[in-house]
């Protein structure tokens, strides 16, 4: 009897850790299949992103030549050069305001900095270099001036 109750319990016992084991199995596809969905939302942000700052640069490197254009022709007065120059400084905080989500998504590891620190160390640097006025002390684009540093420095 005693023989018979043992295997009883071991025949129980095996149930229970096959029917755990393939829960298990379940419960981890599940998380890798969550995990993936996870990658491939954090792949559309960033290609929202670049996509978005894409736009802006367009808008930006458009704003600037119809303003160089404007200056070296002479063919317009002071009040629509005003016009131009504020439209071209609206474009600027607008390309400014992506790169600097993007830098703040990066600076809070949002998205991975590896991915982007080839493609954008030049250009955030070139910015900061080229706009010093923008990037002071009083500066609301902090994100990018925090990457650039860091970047510079690696």
């Amino acid at each position: 009897m005693t023989f018979n109750m043992d295997v009883g319990t071991f025949i129980i016992a095996a149930a229970g850790a096959w029917i755990a084991y393939s829960q298990l199995r379940k419960i981890n596809s599940q998380i890798a299949i969550g995990v993936e969905n996870q990658r491939m939302d954090s792949l559309k942000i960033v290609l929202e992103i670049e996509t978005q700052m894409n736009s802006r640069k367009l808008e930006f490197d458009k704003a600037a030549k119809s303003v160089r254009e404007a200056s070296h022709s002479g063919a317009l007065d002071d009040g629509a050069l005003e016009i131009l120059s504020d439209f071209f400084n609206s474009t600027k905080e607008s390309y400014f305001n992506a790169l600097d989500r993007l830098c703040y998504c990066i600076e809070k590891d949002y998205i991975s900095d590896k991915d982007w620190r080839t493609e954008y160390r030049n250009l955030v640097r070139d910015i900061i270099s080229e706009y010093e006025e923008d990037f002071g002390e009083a500066s609301p684009y902090n994100n990018i001036k925090k990457i650039n540093k860091k970047w510079q420095q690696s």
